[in-house]
């Protein structure tokens, strides 16, 4: 199991994936990247899960509870 990070975005009071990638720094950057399109911090978050899509899934839907 690899390590996988996953920006994802509060959009209409949901949780939904935005951006994923291996490296943090790039999630990072995408998130900072985003702040700059006018969505708040509060909107969004990394999330660190398996590599795999229903893992991903899985981390997300766990925001949404």
């Amino acid at each position: 199991m690899k390590a996988y990070y996953t920006l994802a975005v509060r959009r209409n009071g949901r949780w939904e994936v935005d951006f994923g990638d291996y490296d943090r720094e790039v999630v990072e950057s995408e998130r900072d990247d985003n702040l700059s399109h006018f969505v708040y911090s509060k909107d969004m978050k990394i999330v660190k899960s398996a590599d795999d899509q229903a893992s991903i899934n899985s981390a997300v839907a766990k925001l949404n509870k």
